[in-house]
């Protein structure tokens, strides 16, 4: 199997052809050579690599996702998980409903779905989205997430080191985009960049859905007065905080509705719900029994009878582009 996958890579920052030069590397014609490692290619300079951009605001990202985000503890769950995810299975049952549901943009199949930010593909939900492609493009800043993505996909991946603002990826290339929480996490001035790249290596008739995060959506709110009543009403408690809990300080910048609206995008697009409340939601209002159970019911049956008002107004939107 040729690593340099002609139709698909390129260098990233000449944008000629790359060809193998070793049983190690990749390199472009009078450009710089790439280092394959373990079956993941490194499009990454040394320094970007290990440290990071000098002065980049999300250097906690890439540190926590280097060492303990992807590393997995005694109880078989992700550093990324345990310090963000309500474990209980009101909670996971509710995230499973809401990855399957996103997934079904992806029923048409092609030959490449990019999985841009992959990490590990850290839910099992998320696997089927590539199951009517031939080859899924991990790209992730860590390469310790791609090594545990290339556990799970084997020959059906090919996986990439790589700056989703710089992707080592020929223009109108992929069939289709997955994006998952990860753009809100780069650099403020850096999102409309890996906005427009993405457009990029899209094929015309290819679809992206971005799972972004609003800052201060008002649809939770609302749905905040509706626990409450219950509450009241029943009883109901959330899970207690646990007051040994250590909750990294990472980066994020999420923009507003209004800051998409207002991007000179070559693109239109439309939102769709990928989940209106997020797990502090859940963890802080919610019972894991009837009660929690039906309040959950009737959130699915809003998103799914109202995606493009839940996309507009509740937590995580998931921002649906198609290249006509």
């Amino acid at each position: 199997m040729n690593p340099t996958f002609p139709d698909l890579l390129q260098c990233p920052l000449t944008g000629g052809d790359l060809h193998v030069t070793d049983d190690s590397h990749i390199a472009a014609v009078g450009g710089p050579a790439y280092p394959m490692i373990d079956g993941v290619t490194c499009f990454l300079p040394e320094t970007l690599r290990v440290q990071g951009r000098e002065g980049d605001a999300s250097q906690s990202i890439r540190d926590f996702y280097q060492n303990d985000g992807w590393e997995v503890g005694e109880d078989g769950l992700y550093g990324d998980s345990r310090a963000f995810l309500d474990s209980r299975p009101l909670a996971r049952k509710f995230e499973d409903h809401c990855i399957d549901r996103i997934g079904r943009h992806f029923a048409k199949g092609g030959k490449y779905i990019l999985d841009a930010g992959s990490g590990p593909i850290p839910h099992k939900q998320l696997l089927p989205y590539s199951d009517a492609f031939e080859k899924r493009i991990c790209v992730d800043l860590s390469v310790q997430g791609l090594r545990a993505a290339r556990q799970k996909l084997g020959d059906r991946g090919i996986y990439l080191q790589a700056d989703i603002s710089r992707l080592p990826i020929r223009d109108n290339s992929v069939d289709a985009i997955t994006c998952n929480h990860v753009l809100y996490q780069i650099p403020e001035q850096m999102q409309k960049d890996a906005f427009l790249e993405l457009w990029r290596v899209l094929k015309p008739g290819g679809i992206a859905v971005i799972v972004y995060w609003w800052p201060t959506p008002s649809l939770p709110h609302r749905l905040g007065r509706v626990a409450k009543l219950m509450r009241t009403l029943t009883g109901m408690r959330g899970m207690p905080q646990n007051p040994d809990a250590a909750w990294p300080e990472l980066y994020h910048h999420p923009h507003s509705p209004d800051w998409l609206k207002a991007q000179d995008f070559p693109f239109a697009y439309k939102l769709d719900a990928m989940r209106v409340i997020n797990d502090a939601f859940i963890r802080d209002n919610l019972s894991d029994d009837w009660r929690g159970h039906s309040f959950l019911a009737g959130v699915k049956a809003l998103q799914r009878f109202a995606p493009g008002f839940c996309g507009r107004t509740g937590q995580m939107p998931a921002i649906i582009v198609r290249k006509e």
